[in-house]
Formats: structure tokens, sequence, C-alpha cells
């Protein structure tokens, strides 16, 4: 039997939660160039800062947009610590590797 699809949680993913998901993207909390709480983010050759509790990141997206429920990176450090929910419904096949998550279910 099929798992059911929650169309209404799909809906609401964004780019944003699309691209945090599925590019491969590198957290490291403990990088020297990172301070008290804060994590880097090294996404397509770049390194970018973020800190979590603002939410906060370096990035042109952050610093030119400030999008309504952060940029890429700071989903990303979200949803590798759990604190951004994986909508049902998401085929777990696409996301990245190197998130590593909790699902229940080896992949």
């Amino acid at each position: 039997m099929a798992a059911a699809v929650d169309i209404d949680a799909l809906t609401q993913l964004d780019q944003r939660d699309v691209a945090a998901l599925t590019e491969h993207m590198d957290v490291y909390p403990d990088d020297p160039a990172t301070r008290d709480e804060q994590v880097a983010v090294y996404n397509r050759g770049q390194r970018y800062i973020v800190t979590p509790h603002v939410p906060c990141c370096d990035c042109p997206d952050m610093i030119h947009r400030r999008p309504s429920g952060g940029c890429k990176h700071i989903r990303r450090v979200e949803f590798a610590r759990g604190e951004r929910a994986i909508p049902a419904g998401v085929d777990y096949d696409a996301i990245d590797d190197g998130l590593h998550i909790d699902t229940g279910v080896s992949r």
C-alpha cells in the first residue's frame, strides 16, 4: 500500500525549502570562522555564516531580500537540527544524502 501524500504540506514548500533539502550543503557548527552559536554552511564553494537563533545569514538572499522563513542556508540548519519539520509526502530519495535526518527508515 502506498503512503498517503499530504498535498497541503507539499504546497507549503517553497523553492528555498526545496533547495535546503536537495542541494548539497555541508553544515559545521565548529568551523573556525564561527563564534558562539553560529554555524558555517558550505554551499557551491562558498561559506555562509548562519546565526540560527536570530535567524540571520550572510548570504546575498538574506542581505538583499530577507525572505520570510529565512534563506536556504538557515532552513538547511533548521532541517538538520529538527527545528523545521520535513512535510509528509516529501520524496526522501530526493533529499541530499548529506542532510542527516532520522526518518526511522534506512535510506
